[in-house]
């Protein structure tokens, strides 16, 4: 019986976590990302509801380009400082 209840805690936690993290962080980098790039052209109106993945999926690789230029300037320039 606890060790139902325990699945039934944790499901609903990692559900939270993924609606906070997909739907709602990455989905609005992705967005402002995109909206920057195209001079505000994309996605606006229902196709940000239609392609919440791909545009969820712009935040990721967002936050690896920067992720990325923070390591790369810690192996280069960061070193001689």
């Amino acid at each position: 019986m606890q060790e139902e209840i325990t699945n039934g805690i944790v499901a609903v936690v990692k559900f939270i976590a993924y609606y906070i993290i997909w739907s709602f962080v990455l989905f609005n980098l992705g967005r402002a990302s995109l909206l920057v790039i195209t001079l505000g052209q994309y996605p606006r109106g229902h196709d940000a509801q239609r392609h919440v993945n791909q545009i969820s999926l712009v935040g990721i690789l967002v936050l690896v380009l920067a992720w990325s230029a923070v390591a790369i300037y810690n192996n280069t320039l960061g070193v001689h400082a």
